[in-house]
């Protein structure tokens, strides 16, 4: 998960709950709330940096503090420091274990870290980047930051982020029908997120049930906002289309896909091989080009395809543009004039 998708999480109303420590005769505990708030605030700014020590001075001055533990867990989430965020977290669970969304988050951290560190290990075995692998996550051990979760959902039901990390969960651990139970809680839990369509999207475009697919995204673009997130689920929908080969609802949705977000790659690519399918080499040609150009190490086995088709395309224009051989025993139009020629000698 990167920064620009990582969804920014609500501090639980940090600044009202926090006042549940003023009025305390005790000093530090009192320069711990004053602290909390300070990170408080700086978090709500994105100054991660300066909420952290913020944080980190207010855990330090009242270590039974657990907003300030949270607080402290999420900007470091918000770094991706998923390391630090789950310790943090942790301690938070530790002092107040009956708080959903201090379950919840520790789970998320855990999972995460765990993510992070098996594409780190996975990336130095093949000499690579850790953004540069589709990291295999089918041997992680996700126990812990399942029974958090699951913890998460019977404080309360409704947090849909809850449902969305249970089904990844699921579905690493090849539990296809777990996780899209999970991704359904969480579309109905809040219809408003792109996660859990795209997720669920894609579960089923996996068994081959392409009609569930296109139906599920089809209400997430009605039903999400934003032109970042609503993108992939257009993406989506358009491989459900071209899973059944038709052509024409696929381009229309990476169209959308592609309008909503200038950089979706990807989009562009698959709109390129519908095009190729239907035979209109001239936009298919444009966007296989254009998707070349694209960055990212990630992309060079589609990269790789896309020149085969444009090979391909090239001796199809250079086949069609040659002229034709003249038929058996009839002289071409170049030899008609030549022998014409020769006869006036």
């Amino acid at each position: 998960m990167n920064r620009s998708t990582f969804p920014r999480m609500k501090l639980l109303g940090l600044l009202v709950l926090v006042l549940a420590t003023a009025g305390c005769p005790n000093q530090a505990q009192n320069e711990s709330k004053t602290a909390s708030n300070a990170g408080n605030k700086a978090y709500g700014q994105k100054q991660y940096d300066t909420a952290i020590n913020e944080f980190s001075k207010a855990t330090e001055r009242f270590h039974d503090n657990h907003l300030a533990w949270y607080g402290l867990g999420a900007a470091n989430a918000s770094k991706l420091d998923w390391a630090k965020s789950s310790d943090a977290f942790g301690v938070a669970v530790q002092l107040e274990d009956k708080q959903p969304m201090y379950q919840m988050w520790y789970g998320i951290s855990l999972y995460e870290k765990a993510v992070a560190s098996a594409r780190e290990d996975q990336a130095k075995k093949l000499n690579k980047k850790p953004e540069e692998i589709e990291v295999d996550l089918s041997q992680v051990n996700f126990e812990k930051p399942q029974q958090h979760l699951q913890e998460a959902v019977k404080l309360n039901g409704d947090m849909w982020r809850s449902h969305y990390y249970l089904g990844r969960i699921a579905r690493e651990q090849d539990k296809p029908k777990e996780a899209a139970t999970e991704f359904s809680a969480a579309i109905k839990a809040n219809p408003r997120e792109s996660g859990p369509y795209i997720a669920l999207g894609e579960l089923y475009r996996k068994w081959d049930y392409s009609d569930e697919a296109i139906k599920v995204t089809s209400q997430g673009v009605v039903n999400v906002p934003g032109s970042n997130e609503v993108s992939d689920i257009w993406f989506v929908l358009g491989m459900g289309y071209a899973d059944k080969v038709m052509d024409d609802k696929a381009i229309e949705s990476f169209d959308k896909a592609i309008e909503t977000r200038k950089d979706n790659h990807k989009a562009k690519f698959e709109r390129g091989q519908s095009y190729f399918r239907k035979g209109d080499f001239v936009h298919a040609k444009r966007d296989l080009e254009e998707f070349s150009k694209s960055g990212g190490a990630s992309l060079e086995l589609d990269k790789q395809q896309a020149s085969t088709m444009l090979m391909q395309i090239a001796a199809k224009s250079a086949s069609d543009a040659a002229p034709a051989a003249p038929p058996a025993g009839k002289l071409s139009p170049a030899d008609l004039v030549k022998n014409a020629q020769n006869k006036k000698k």
